[in-house]
């Protein structure tokens, strides 16, 4: 979860900075990350990224609609600040459900 959090700052702060590339590659490394915890959770061993995020539709612990998020996410980023701005934000709340996750399963 941290260095999902650590890529998801680098997003935020480069949202407006006509970087597309560098704020999709955050994205992109924030979803891994968000991956990796949830197939761990799952006690799923993930090989790479190569649908993964599909395999995590069929997961108990999730996110509501990770997928469908996730495709939204990822179609929203663009050289449009805004829609990308709105993806990031969306990025943001799929990291905070999976962090709720960890504290309930903690609990």
């Amino acid at each position: 979860m941290f260095e999902a959090s650590f890529s998801l700052m680098f997003a935020k702060d480069n949202v407006d900075k006509d970087d597309i590339s560098y704020v999709m590659g955050h994205c992109f490394r924030t979803i891994s990350c968000l991956n990796q915890v949830l197939f761990a959770l799952n006690e799923e061993y993930c090989i790479n990224e190569k649908k993964a995020v599909r395999m995590i539709v069929s997961f108990n612990k999730k996110p509501k609609n990770y997928k469908e998020s996730i495709d939204q996410i990822v179609t929203l980023i663009s050289s449009d600040s805004d829609h990308t701005s709105e993806a990031v934000k969306m990025l943001h709340n799929l990291m905070s459900d999976t962090e709720m996750i960890l504290k309930q399963i903690s609990s």
